[in-house]
């Protein structure tokens, strides 16, 4: 194989320069900007331009710097004038300020006498605004004192009032100061008129408050409202004013009270036969003008307690500043309720219900006397307790407004009394004359006609009693009725206590062996007596049962009516036994059982129970039962869930007596043969319990 050719070695300078340009980065920005600024003037391509590239550039070079020299010529040609424009202007400065240190070294005298008088014109200004305030607050302006020394009460002569208050105010600060004399004859002053400006006000308020009487429902004038919330700042001035107002109601009420009574389209006495009704209406119409009447007079005066919670809230502010008023403002709401129930405020004034008793004293008589006479004419006790109940209602609801102490609530309160008075007295005359001449007992033992009138005078007052409006407000409102309760038992009390002693004293009559007999009384069924005061007593317990007010009373009559029903079981079960001759073999072995009898004596040793004797009883005794008609029936018992109790009471014991019986015969103990047992005695206590239907 042939031997490469080999290649011409490179010069190293050469070398050099040829590797320099292989590594040459023709994509760098600086060769690409280059190579196109020199596009820009290199436009021949040639060899020979090529060998002049290098004389290029630098000619290039050459003539940009040529250029740039030219520009910059003009610029500083600029330069200069602008250099010499700015010397020229500092020489006008300078002159300019020698020109201002002259003028102000000549006006040095007229500068300063100007600021003197500004100073001067300040303080004169200031002198001024205090004047004037003092006068604001010391002095009244001529307008305000012509309304305030004027005839006329309006707006502005409120204002003038205000003002006048204020300054006074004002006047006790200024006393605390160094300005003491300035201080006491600006307070002479002002006290002067506004002395004479309350005076001149309560003038006008009385003169005003003479036309309310001749209004039913008059409309609260708002200057005569403002005039008596001025008042209140003299309480002797604002109590003439408020006694004129209540006598001029005073007399308009009294009016139309006499007119409701007499006058108009119903007339409330056109109701006098019917007494409920007639004093019903005059109550009513008491409520609803107790009602006006009391918005009236919060309208025309202002609520009681919103006025002291203002009033705290005024001597609060005083002293302590707005802190304290807000407190004692929020005190004064807290405790209003209680304050504006209270008698007389703090100050003397009278209050709202103060006022409205003296408004209402008007009719207390005439009230009190209609409902008197009512009263007197011998009134039913149930019609009495029922005006009474209606009584305690208003009474309530006119002591809620008015106070206990009122003269509308003591009369009330007094007719109350009468009413119940009249009520007990009626109740005690009844019962006297029921005791005094007891009713004979009729012939099938029914309650007599006295008792059942008294029954549903029971069931009247109950429900009279659980209706009434007071009872019904107790009860809404959670109070129960303690005392209530306790004073209708008593009434209750004074209903059942005549009643049920009437009953034992008509029964007498049915007793063959009371005293007061003049014959024998042989006739006489012996039960007879206990099953009529079961009649009774039912009939008399009959309104009492399921009342709550009646509890006492209707147990009471229970456990009696218990002991009676239970004597006549005991009667019937007696007599049935000693028909049939089982009641003194039963007797006897009770009483046995009851002593114990002796180990070495059976029963059968005993006379009273010999066994041909006992047997012939117990047929008997079964023959008997065996025929309906010779069953009990009680049919005197006049309520028939008693009747049916009390019989099956009767035949539970005739069973039980039976059994104790049989039990005895068959006891081995007891001596007797159980072949002639078996003999004698065929049915046993569970045949005897199925026929007399007991379970």
């Amino acid at each position: 194989m042939a031997a490469p050719t080999a290649q011409p070695a490179l010069a190293p300078g050469l070398a050099r320069k040829v590797k320099k340009i292989m590594e040459t980065r023709t994509e760098a920005p600086e060769v690409v900007g280059s190579l196109a600024t020199l596009s820009g003037f290199y436009t021949d391509n040639s060899p020979a331009a090529r060998r002049r590239l290098r004389s290029t550039i630098e000619n290039q070079g050459v003539a940009v710097n040529r250029e740039f020299l030219a520009v910059a010529q003009s610029v500083l040609q600029a330069l200069d004038c602008v250099q010499s424009d700015l010397d020229a202007l500092s020489s006008c400065c300078e002159a300019m300020g020698g020109a201002l240190a002259g003028s102000r070294a000549a006006a040095a005298d007229l500068l300063h006498d100007t600021a003197r008088l500004t100073r001067a014109l300040q303080t004169s200004e200031t002198r001024s605004q205090l004047v004037g305030r003092f006068l604001e607050q010391y002095q009244l302006t001529p307008a305000e004192a012509t309304a305030l020394q004027g005839e006329e009460v309006g707006p502005a002569f409120f204002a003038a009032l205000a003002h006048v208050r204020q300054i006074h105010a004002n006047c006790k600060a200024l006393l605390r100061t160094h300005h003491q004399r300035a201080g006491l004859e600006l307070m002479d002053t002002m006290g002067s008129l506004q002395e004479a400006a309350y005076e001149r006000l309560c003038r006008w308020v009385q003169a005003e408050c003479r036309g309310l009487s001749e209004a039913d429902a008059p409309e609260v004038n708002p200057l005569l409202q403002q005039a008596a919330a001025a008042l209140r700042e003299r309480p002797v001035l604002f109590r003439y004013c408020a006694e004129e107002v209540a006598q001029a109601r005073h007399t308009a009420l009294f009016q139309r009270f006499i007119k409701a009574l007499t006058r108009g389209p119903r007339p409330i006495e056109m109701h006098a036969h019917d007494p409920r009704r007639y004093i019903s209406d005059m109550l009513a119409w008491l409520h609803a003008s107790l009602a006006s009447e009391q918005e009236f007079l919060v309208s025309l005066f202002g609520d009681d307690s919103q006025q002291e919670a203002l009033e705290r809230q005024g001597s609060a502010a005083g002293p302590a500043g707005p802190a304290a008023a807000a407190a004692a403002a929020q005190q004064a709401a807290e405790g209003s309720s209680a304050a504006g129930a209270a008698g007389a405020a703090s100050d003397g004034a009278p209050t709202i219900p103060q006022l409205l008793d003296s408004v209402f004293e008007s009719i207390c008589r005439p009230l009190r006397v209609r409902i008197e006479q009512v009263l007197m004419s011998s009134p039913p006790p149930l019609l009495c307790f029922r005006l009474a109940q209606l009584l305690a209602f208003y009474l309530g609801t006119v002591e809620g407004l008015l106070g206990a102490g009122s003269q509308l609530a003591e009369a009330l309160r007094a007719s109350r009394a009468m009413a119940m008075r009249t009520f007990q007295e009626t109740l005690r005359q009844r019962g006297d004359k029921l005791l005094r001449y007891p009713p004979p007992p009729p012939r099938d033992l029914a309650p007599p006609p006295q008792l059942v009138e008294g029954a549903q005078l029971l069931a009247d007052l109950i429900a009279s009693y659980e209706q009434s409006l007071d009872q019904q407000a107790a009860s809404q409102q959670g109070r129960g009725g303690g005392a209530a309760d306790a004073d209708f038992s008593a009434v209750l009390s004074a209903v059942v206590d005549p009643l049920a002693e009437m009953c034992s004293r008509s029964s007498e009559a049915l007793n063959p062996a009371a005293a007061s007999r003049v014959d024998e009384g042989s006739h006489l069924d012996p039960t007879d007596q206990r099953v009529f005061m079961v009649n009774c007593l039912f009939t008399l317990a009959a309104p009492l049962a399921g009342h709550e007010c009646a509890l006492a009373q209707a147990q009471r009559l229970h456990d009696t009516l218990e002991s009676h029903v239970a004597a006549v079981v005991g009667a019937e079960v007696s007599r049935t036994l000693a028909k049939c001759g089982l009641a003194e073999v039963v007797a006897r072995l009770q009483e046995l059982q009851e002593q114990g009898a002796p180990s070495d004596q059976p029963l059968a040793a005993d006379p009273a129970l010999e066994l041909g004797r006992v047997a012939a009883a117990m047929r008997t005794f079964f023959a008997r039962l065996s025929d309906p008609a010779m069953l009990p029936e009680l049919p005197k018992l006049q309520v028939p869930r008693l009747k049916a109790e009390a019989i099956q009471r009767v035949l539970q014991a005739l069973a039980d007596a039976y059994a104790t019986v049989h039990t005895a015969l068959n006891n081995p103990a007891s001596g007797y043969p159980a072949a002639q047992v078996a003999e004698a005695v065929r049915h046993t206590p569970a045949q005897v319990r199925t026929l007399l239907g007991v379970v």
